[in-house]
């Protein structure tokens, strides 16, 4: 298999480049205009001033009419000065019909927001991404072909907006010192202006943007500033203080100890910019305290890990440069870090990043500490290909963990691009050694009609996965995942089609572990609202033993009002009980799952979010010695997000966990139990790396203490607080 991969990766890099230029009107240079002066929000909102910037308009959408004019009209007005590039959005629309909401920064979800996206180095591979709603709420990302949007890029610039009896105008201030670009007499770069309203479910561009190609930043037009930019020095320091309490209970082997403490902390965030497109960062005794709780995932009697995405800043911040097509990194594998360094920049045609950090709480030895580095590297060979390069290496007192590899991304035309990677790995641990291999291939198309994706995995059972996210090794597994949808010229019916997903799993020996297939109908509507309904079989090896089974899931969400949303997935299956009480007999039964999400908006400032969790195991009569058969258990967690924003900048927010596992303990081995966290938080955010954030929080549970010992014992009742928490943290940005 090894031979086959790299007879494929070969294919791949020796393919001839193919040029993509999807569309005339992306070839055409639009020359940014000096201001006069730096453009004011109050000269658009009664007129067009005089000297606005070079005026750009015939947005064509990108969804739902691809290639179709802009529903409501909109024109970006883009000028420059020593310091900033200016966009003005003059955006027509109904003022009763425009979805706006004050919020915090990068909270407008579900909002009408207009786009501006910068390619600074004129690769057609990477963008800066720039978002304000109708109020200048802003939010920012990077765009990296190949790779999901980097929605945790943060950067300094100004924003601001107002409705109008018109619609609404928005105002952006990009200062250059944010930016990275090359040092040159004359700055081409792509960039695209768009517009996005929420109820229509409508995507406009210009240059047009189309859905049709697999690729976004190549079909951007061409931007000049006729003459030199200075970034200017850009060094920041972004020191922390916190002042905290905590009291905590553990529990294990219900015996409980109690855990307080008090603590005063500085840190520091530093970064120095390295030329125009280079940045080192330093961190020292970061804290998280003011990161919110994960969202609740169903973790209950599950085979395999669950994904929980990272929250933590210094690791969002430039993750994109660390990411491989098969996660080799995955920065929650960091506990603890007391201090870190990372190195990320572009140099010609180069990407590169370099990260080092300490992990203080990656052994039971509190003194000993997990010292990590990791490292990749990726050139743009053409316009289409690029090759790339990773390398981590995890160090803890006698163990050693260390991953190479190499990855390759080509776009073939433009409706097909190719993923390849391959990699090694060897563990030590004492004087004990083992190596492992990672081979991975992906072929996906873009098209109106058509999504396809295939790829195939081959991970080996000793696989070095202490920084990776890889839930299964031992596996060799090819999964596929296609759509066709019919597209209609419809106000509410925008499309509808047939999807199938399959996947077969087998192990290093070949002999097949589980497969699934799922076969359905979707449609999408208008107001970003769809429905998918799914008929499952499959089939799973577990504990030496083969189940078959079948099931359906529904999933279907809708913003139709603009003060309401809600998502909903359900279905019923069969499931096996991983956790059994004892391996013996028959262990599956019938599961069922409910997922609810509601996000209400009754005020421009309000915002009251609910979630629910439900999920349940029964057992059939003939499966137990019960005549009716059994629940193994039922699971529910329920999260309230009350959230309050008195203007951009001052907000606060109030949470509600509760969890309920009510388990049978003749059934299975997990533990029933109940637990409630609320948590409040009051925040002021200035700007990134600037904020004043207090918070509380207290947890209950069905415990209480036995009568003259430090034993414990369940409740029926949350009688018993757990843990408390309260705190203070304050940092702020130095920009030099």
């Amino acid at each position: 298999m090894l031979k086959k991969i790299l007879i494929a990766l070969c294919v791949v890099i020796v393919l001839p480049a193919t040029v993509f230029i999807p569309d005339a009107s992306a070839q055409s240079a639009i020359f940014i205009p000096r201001a006069k002066t730096p453009p004011q929000l109050a000269d658009y909102l009664q007129g067009i001033p005089d000297h606005a910037g070079v005026a750009i308009q015939d947005f064509k959408q990108r969804t739902p009419g691809d290639g179709t004019p802009a529903s409501r009209a909109t024109t970006a007005y883009l000028s420059y000065d020593d310091t900033h590039l200016y966009a003005v959005f003059v955006a027509q629309d109904d003022p009763a019909l425009i979805r706006a909401h004050i919020a915090k920064r990068e909270d407008f979800v579900g909002d009408d927001f207009v786009v501006l996206e910068l390619d600074t180095f004129h690769d057609k591979r990477r963008s800066f991404s720039f978002f304000a709603n109708p109020y200048g709420v802003q939010s920012d990302s990077k765009r990296t072909e190949g790779l999901e949007l980097d929605k945790n890029f943060d950067t300094q610039w100004e924003s601001e907006g107002k409705l109008t009896d018109f619609g609404y105008v928005v105002r952006m201030a990009i200062p250059f010192k944010s930016l990275r670009f090359q040092n040159a007499a004359v700055q081409n770069w792509g960039f695209t202006v768009g517009r996005v309203i929420a109820r229509l479910n409508e995507e406009a561009f210009w240059p047009h943007i189309s859905k049709q190609f697999a690729g976004f930043v190549p079909q951007m037009a061409e931007l000049t500033i006729p003459e030199k930019l200075q970034a200017g020095l850009n060094a920041q320091l972004n020191p922390f203080v916190y002042v905290g309490d905590t009291r905590l209970l553990t529990t294990d082997n219900m015996q409980g100890r109690w855990h307080h403490e008090r603590k005063a902390q500085a840190g520091l965030d530093a970064k120095w910019v390295v030329g125009e497109a280079s940045a080192i960062d330093v961190t020292i005794k970061p804290d998280f305290s003011e990161v919110e709780s994960d969202e609740p995932q169903i973790v209950i009697d599950k085979r395999y890990e669950v994904l929980f995405p990272e929250k933590r800043p210094f690791f969002l911040e430039n993750a994109g440069f660390f990411q491989t097509p098969t996660p080799l990194f995955f920065s929650r594998r960091v506990l603890q870090p007391q201090a870190g360094l990372r190195m990320t920049g572009r140099y010609d045609n180069w990407a590169y990043g370099a990260l080092l950090i300490d992990d203080q709480a990656a052994a039971e030895d509190s003194r000993a500490s997990a010292h990590i580095a990791v490292a990749r590297v990726q050139n743009d060979v053409t316009q289409d290909l690029s090759l790339g390069g990773f390398m981590s290496d995890r160090r803890l007192t006698q163990q050693r963990d260390s991953v190479a590899g190499m990855d390759a991304r080509y776009q073939v035309d433009d409706n097909w691009v190719v993923q390849a990677q391959l990699a090694g790995s060897q563990s030590q641990v004492e004087s004990h050694q083992q190596s492992g291999h990672l081979y991975y291939l992906e072929a996906k198309h873009q098209g109106k009609h058509l999504e396809y994706l295939t790829k195939y995995s081959d991970i080996s059972r000793d696989f070095a996965n202490s920084l990776a996210f890889l839930p299964r090794t031992d596996l060799k597994q090819w999964h596929q995942e296609g759509k066709y949808y019919w597209h209609f010229d419809d106000e509410v019916l925008h499309k509808a089609g047939v999807i199938a997903n399959t996947t077969v799993s087998r192990d290093q020996v070949n002999q097949l572990q589980d497969w699934s297939f799922d076969a359905g109908v979707g449609a999408e509507l208008s107001r970003d609202s769809w429905l998918e309904v799914f008929q499952r079989r499959g089939h799973e090896q577990f504990l030496g033993k083969s189940y078959h089974k079948q099931g359906w899931f529904v999933s279907a969400g809708s913003s139709w009002f603009s003060w309401l949303s809600a998502l909903a997935e359900f279905g019923s299956s069969d499931t096996i009980n991983y956790a059994p009480l004892t391996p013996v007999g028959n262990l599956m039964g019938k599961g069922r799952s409910i997922d609810l999400t509601l996000n209400f908006k009754p005020h421009q400032q309000w915002r009251i979010e609910q979630k629910l969790l439900w999920n349940d195991l029964r057992m059939p009569a003939k499966n137990t010695a019960l005549e009716d058969g059994d629940t193994v258990y039922r699971n529910l967690m329920w999260r309230s997000k009350f959230s309050y924003q008195h203007h951009r900048y001052l907000g606060l927010r109030v949470i509600a966990d509760y969890h309920l596992l009510s388990s049978n303990s003749a059934l299975t081995s997990l533990e029933s139990g109940k637990q409630l966290n609320l948590d409040f938080q009051i925040n002021y955010l200035l700007s990134p790396g600037t904020s004043l954030i207090a918070g509380y929080g207290n947890r209950q549970e069905n415990l209480a203490f036995i009568p003259t010992s430090s034993a414990l014992q369940k409740t029926e009742d949350l009688n018993l607080r757990t843990g408390r928490r309260a705190f203070i943290k304050l940092n702020y940005l130095y920009q030099l």
